[in-house]
């Protein structure tokens, strides 16, 4: 079992996270998950999936792991309330990271690797609007050949590109991972992405304002510092904030 996360270094985390996009606030997390995982280059060339699997069961180690959401409907606008678990979520079976695949269609075959953080970091900082699937798949593609002769870097079918990007799903659906919904209102169904990352940091951003308000409760009544208000245990803190709020 992975030892707890420190609460100062969850604080330190959201303040290093600030204005930051999620690619790295995800990779903040997964340094927060195992301080022993290697360098952030190792971090972000993990594949997204694993890297969300990771930050799957960091959430539960953190929360627990029932998750509550809330999605509108695309059909009628309904707000959904509903519940789901990190076992919902959560596979087993995962490649490995930095595996090559390959894909044949017709007279082409591509070999390709699965998309990581800094794929998404050059995609952030260089695709135009409308371009970041298409130039995605480019950054993925390690060598192309027709019918034997290497043509990497040429134009390919759209047809092709399509079959691509459906072999990177099947290759590790953590990377997409979907919840299948029905609204009670209108029963339309559909399938609604689930962002971990942005999920857990909403949380995480909840917490710690909720962390900071009773810090500085207690730093009012006691005249404790930061430190030391985190130095006691969250089931003693609680009951000094209740006795001052009595």
């Amino acid at each position: 079992m992975m030892p707890p996360v420190e609460e100062s270094s969850l604080l330190k985390l959201l303040e290093q996270g600030l204005d930051q996009p999620a690619y790295k606030r995800a990779l903040l997390l997964l340094a927060a998950a195992d301080a022993e995982v290697g360098s952030d280059d190792d971090l972000a060339s993990i594949a997204i999936g694993q890297r969300d699997r990771r930050l799957l069961l960091l959430r539960e180690r953190l929360f627990g792991s029932g998750m509550e959401c809330t999605v509108g409907c695309p059909g009628c606008g309904e707000s959904l309330e509903f519940s789901c678990s990190v076992a919902d979520l959560c596979l087993d079976q995962l490649p490995s990271p930095g595996e090559s695949l390959d894909l044949t269609q017709g007279e082409f075959t591509v070999r390709y690797r699965l998309p990581n953080s800094h794929d998404l970091q050059w995609v952030l900082e260089n695709a135009g609007e409308g371009e970041g699937q298409a130039r995605l798949l480019q950054r993925c593609i390690q060598r192309v050949t027709e019918r034997g002769r290497d043509v990497t870097g040429q134009p390919l079918p759209e047809s092709l590109l399509a079959a691509l990007l459906e072999g990177m799903e099947q290759a590790d659906p953590q990377g997409n991972m979907e919840l299948d919904l029905t609204c009670p209102a209108c029963a339309k169904r559909w399938q609604s992405p689930f962002d971990i990352v942005a999920y857990l940091w909403t949380e995480l951003e909840a917490w710690g304002q909720r962390l900071l308000g009773d810090i500085h409760v207690l730093a009012s009544a006691y005249g404790w510092t930061e430190n030391e208000i985190l130095a006691v245990s969250p089931w003693r803190r609680r009951h000094y904030l209740e006795r001052v709020t009595q």
